[in-house]
């Protein structure tokens, strides 16, 4: 007979945790068949630091919503943050229609990168990673501008773009990882959770 201490070490609910509200990362995970035992969004003050590059920002970030959110020691949390970045500037994820239009003309024609910092928090240690992909956006006319605006896609996303929506024809060279674009490096993420035994437990 299994004792009632022995069942709780052996726990295995919530195994998979998604520290998102991102319903594209949900959906990237569920695409290869990872599919979230719970979904949290983590409550964390997103503000950039004066002086903070994008590479130290994606990963306080995922860092904070790792530890933000509580879970058990056997679960495989996973949190990630991304952003879109062009010369100097980085570009956060945005709901304003008058920033999206900013982003848009900015990257319209240029080369930018995306970065995503990501974390597996699991036995209490978080494992953090940072993944870029480069790409490069055709020169938009102002039809397809006012178009896109106009469909809301790009509502809460970086850059002011989604593309795995009608945004995708924007792009005639991407160079890395086109997952993570969207929000999450499967193939990162997949390592990540190999490495850590994740897989050995299903």
């Amino acid at each position: 007979m299994t004792s009632q201490k022995e069942e709780s070490t052996t726990d295995t609910s919530e195994l998979l945790i998604l520290g998102s509200g991102s319903s594209a990362r949900k959906e990237l995970l569920n695409s290869v068949g990872l599919c979230p035992d719970k979904v949290e969004k983590p409550s964390i003050d997103e503000s950039p630091r004066r002086d903070e590059s994008p590479k130290q920002y994606v990963k306080r970030m995922a860092i904070q919503k790792a530890n933000a959110i509580p879970c058990k020691k056997q679960s495989f949390l996973i949190t990630a943050d991304t952003v879109v970045i062009v010369g100097r500037r980085f570009l956060m994820k945005t709901s304003n229609e008058t920033i999206a239009e900013e982003y848009l003309r900015l990257l319209s024609g240029r080369r930018h990168n995306v970065l995503t910092a990501f974390c597996v928090k699991h036995n209490g240690l978080v494992n953090l990673k940072l993944v870029k992909t480069i790409l490069k956006m055709r020169l938009l006319t102002e039809v397809e501008i006012r178009t896109y605006l106009t469909s809301r896609e790009w509502v809460g996303c970086a850059g002011g773009y989604s593309i795995q929506g009608k945004a995708k024809c924007f792009f005639p060279f991407i160079s890395g990882c086109y997952s993570n674009v969207i929000g999450l490096p499967l193939p990162s993420v997949i390592n990540v959770l190999n490495i850590n035994g994740y897989f050995k437990k299903k």
